[in-house]
């Protein structure tokens, strides 16, 4: 990868779709100071315009063929059945201008499927940001074909660097890993720290203590984690001392069997994203 440039203000960022994905990209470039102007979402329906109008200030279209004129890069962010026909309907437009980058964020569907629809287009990327891109603080999945240019990458890569950080995948098929590690984790850490709260409620914590001592502690730990020379292994480490009330904890959770739960329920999210795969 080349060294990545800051996101141009000037880029006009058309999104098919306002669900929660694109709400979160959509918010991240905003706090990232991108004029709101400068976005388009088209969205069949009239409530869902009006909301996105209210909350971003962005612009708002009913027909998805109207993002072709206006941008230079299409984030594709529908369920993943609803991306062929999404397709069909820009391909028509986009023969007659070829220039724009479209970026699908849908789970599961195939880089080749969407250049085929896209009448054998190689200005396709695929992507996968997790939700917290809406703070700034996302991690994107990317894979780009052999034939796309550099050009391209870099503005994929300089969209998604404006709302966390990037990996960029060699093989299409690890897609659905980074689902499971990136995508879906979000709501493995929410559950655990859900249960950590509930736990700390019941042994007679206040609930606003409670709270606040495992947000904060998750906070201070995943800050140290990113920060440290050190790996999560020794960083573990360095909180448990021998015979101690974190050993016992540990211990627990390894009576229970947590590494072979996380595993199972992370290849479950991924055999579910090759499930959803379509082409």
């Amino acid at each position: 990868m080349s060294q990545h440039q800051p996101l141009d203000p000037n880029t006009c960022i058309a999104f098919i779709g306002g669900g929660n994905m694109a709400k979160a990209i959509i918010s991240g470039l905003l706090k990232q100071g991108h004029n709101s102007a400068n976005i388009l979402v088209c969205a069949p329906s009239k409530t869902t315009r009006h909301n996105l109008i209210d909350k971003f200030n962005v612009r708002v279209h009913q027909d998805n063929t109207a993002a072709v004129a206006f941008a230079d890069v299409i984030i594709v962010a529908v369920k993943p059945f609803v991306v062929p026909v999404v397709c069909e309907q820009l391909s028509e437009v986009m023969q007659h201008d070829n220039r724009k980058l479209v970026i699908s964020i849908a789970v599961g569907i195939k880089h080749a499927t969407i250049c085929q629809k896209l009448n054998h287009s190689p200005k396709v990327i695929c992507a996968m940001p997790n939700l917290p891109a809406a703070i700034g603080e996302g991690l994107t999945g990317l894979f780009a074909g052999p034939n796309t240019h550099d050009n391209d990458i870099a503005l994929a890569e300089s969209l998604m660097r404006a709302v966390g950080e990037t990996v960029w995948l060699q093989d299409e098929s690890q897609m659905s890993t980074i689902v499971a590690a990136a995508g879906s984790s979000p709501a493995y850490l929410f559950l655990f720290l859900e249960a950590m709260e509930k736990a700390a409620i019941e042994q007679g914590l206040p609930k606003e203590t409670a709270i606040k001592a495992v947000l904060h502690s998750a906070k201070g730990a995943i800050s140290m984690a990113i920060n440290s020379q050190h790996n999560l292994t020794n960083l573990r480490h360095q909180v448990t001392s021998p015979k101690g009330t974190t050993e016992q904890a540990i211990l627990a959770f390894q009576d229970g069997e947590l590494d072979e739960l996380v595993a199972s329920a992370m290849a479950c999210a991924a055999t579910r994203a090759k499930e959803l795969s379509i082409g």
